[in-house]
């Protein structure tokens, strides 16, 4: 697909791989439609850096009427859409066994993933790509044991899109991106050695920079032979066992 005038959306672009991927896509000539939540600052440095065909919604994917709101202002807008990123979600310690903890994760980074594209197959008219962000804890064996619910949603969020890809092909293509240690806002108030001392658990002993999760998007964005794929870029933290 040649990402020229091709109108995609982004979920969660105030930040990170969000950001990284909306203006990547910009760059490459894409009109880009991008949420935030909480984050209007970097939102309005998204869109600054979009430039003329970006914009911008605030959304909290943990209720689903806004999203439904989403897409009623991105119909009026563009009336179509070429291109779904699922990036938003929430990743913080989360009980082993308090259900409230599964659900508000679940609801943020699986249920309002599925609702989304839903809405955006709609605009799609049989013809798309969707590319979801999901993380290499969604791999079972490389799980880490603070954070179960994230995993498991991330993990599902994997079998949906192998299962989405089945339902959608050919006219819509539905791939997934499983990153290792990004150096985003997410990790909180990391200092520079502390985000070192992460980066060095995997093998290329650093982290990885938003900027290669983006190019990555692209590439897949850009691929038409590729569809069910689920794409590991976590420096070889999976494979870092001793």
């Amino acid at each position: 697909m040649n990402l020229k005038d091709k109108k995609v959306l982004i979920t969660g672009a105030s930040s990170g791989i969000g950001l990284a991927i909306a203006t990547t896509l910009a760059k490459a000539g894409a009109h880009v439609a991008f949420t935030y939540n909480s984050n209007e600052t970097g939102a309005k440095e998204t869109l600054k850096q979009i430039g003329e065909h970006g914009l911008m919604f605030k959304v909290d994917f943990a209720k689903e009427d806004e999203i439904d709101v989403l897409f009623e202002k991105l119909n009026k807008e563009w009336g179509s859409l070429d291109i779904l990123v699922n990036n938003a979600g929430v990743n913080r310690p989360r009980g082993l066994f308090e259900t409230k903890d599964w659900k508000e994760v679940f609801q943020i980074d699986l249920f309002s993933a599925v609702k989304t594209t839903g809405l955006a197959v709609e605009l799609m008219e049989n013809k798309g790509k969707v590319l979801n962000i999901t993380s290499i804890y969604g791999f079972g064996k490389a799980c880490y044991k603070g954070i179960a619910p994230y995993g498991a949603a991330k993990a599902a969020l994997n079998h949906y899109t192998e299962v989405l890809a089945k339902n959608l092909a050919p006219k819509i293509l539905v791939n997934a991106i499983a990153p290792g240690y990004v150096k985003t806002p997410l990790w909180g108030n990391k200092s520079e050695q502390e985000f070192k001392d992460s980066g060095e658990e995997q093998l290329i002993e650093r982290m990885i920079e938003p900027s290669e999760i983006a190019n990555m998007a692209k590439a897949i964005l850009e691929n038409d032979a590729m569809t069910g794929e689920i794409v590991i870029v976590d420096g070889g933290l999976s494979l870092k066992t001793i």
